[in-house]
């Protein structure tokens, strides 16, 4: 008999939404969609991006209806999308926070009026066709023009036809499982 039993014990698994827990097995890679627009310069954390077309070569990314990126990219139609390295997680938690503080329920009103420069110490350089930013510790990233934007249920997708991009190191991209991140269901 163990010495102390307790410590043994796994709590069995409570299953609040099975189709939320099934989601949540969908591997999603952590990306920073870099945004400019008349007033600010952005970086967005994001996970659902993916590759629409071949021909044209067209990526789809969807955004909160109050997102920062949303609106930089509906007023200048550019932006790019940055590959995170699997080993840049301290990177990846500078993206974490909304732009605009007031986004997060609770927060006091010193708090909620923070406005967040999330490109702040996170070397950069302007993408040569779009001006929008390009992670020097990427893995690889792409440049994309707006071709249109769809309404889906409480996000806004853009889907933007690539117009450049290139890998830039070797590795292995960052997915919101190695930070136990989850942003489904």
């Amino acid at each position: 008999m163990p010495e102390h039993p307790e410590l043994n014990f796994v709590p069995p698994r409570v299953q609040t939404d099975p189709v939320a827990e099934a989601l949540e097995l969908f591997p999603y890679a952590l990306y920073i969609v870099g945004s400019r627009g008349s007033d600010n310069i952005n970086g967005m954390m994001a996970d659902w991006v993916m590759q629409v077309s071949f021909e044209p070569r067209l990526v789809l990314v969807s955004h909160e209806r109050t997102a920062t990126t949303l609106r930089n990219l509906q007023e200048t139609r550019v932006f790019t999308v940055n590959v995170l390295n699997a080993v840049d997680i301290e990177i990846a938690r500078k993206f974490a926070q909304p732009r605009a503080a007031s986004k997060v329920q609770g927060r006091s009103e010193n708090g909620a009026a923070i406005i967040y420069d999330k490109l702040r110490d996170v070397p950069y350089q302007p993408g040569a066709l779009t001006q929008c930013p390009v992670l020097d510790a990427a893995l690889g990233y792409i440049e994309c023009e707006v071709e249109s934007f769809s309404e889906a249920g409480d996000h806004v997708l853009a889907i933007g036809r690539v117009v450049g991009g290139e890998t830039l190191r070797d590795g292995q991209p960052l997915i919101s499982r190695d930070l136990g991140w989850s942003y489904a269901g």
